[in-house]
């Protein structure tokens, strides 16, 4: 009886995945992105930061299209936009400073806290709605 139960639920309800792995997913996204930042060269010697965020713009939005296919342009965009400032990051600060691994810990606490805290904004503001688009200020984050 509570196979058919469970064969109910995974039928109707789209599994979610549990917070741990959420977060390891997040964590992940994150030291990706900021690692995409810190292997960006510059092509040319004349390369401005323009340039290199271009080109992490164009890597991240074709890999984030790839993964998510057929989805709202806005949720690709969106999503693009946020983990842009991440590799933005990843490829500013080691040029600007020294490197410190408390700093870069706390730095990836703070960005993780921001995404999670953007996700509860995002839940409070949908309410009973079930979305996986997260907006606040023109920016959404899955």
């Amino acid at each position: 009886m509570s196979e058919d139960k469970t064969n109910k639920e995974e039928k109707n309800e789209p599994k979610q995945p549990n917070p741990e792995d959420a977060m390891k997913a997040i964590q992940s996204s994150i030291a990706n992105a900021f690692n995409l930042g810190l292997q960006t060269q510059p092509k040319e010697k004349t390369d401005s930061i323009a340039d290199i965020v271009k080109v992490i713009q164009d890597t991240i939005y074709g890999q984030l299209k790839q993964a998510y296919g057929d989805v709202p342009e806005d949720f690709i965009r969106a999503n693009a936009e946020f983990f842009v400032q991440v590799a933005t990051m990843g490829y500013i600060v080691p040029r600007v400073c020294a490197f410190d691994q408390d700093f870069q810990t706390r730095l990836f606490k703070l960005i993780e806290e921001r995404v999670l805290e953007t996700q509860k904004a995002a839940q409070e503001q949908a309410g009973a709605s079930e979305s996986k688009i997260i907006t606040e200020e023109k920016k959404i984050i899955v």
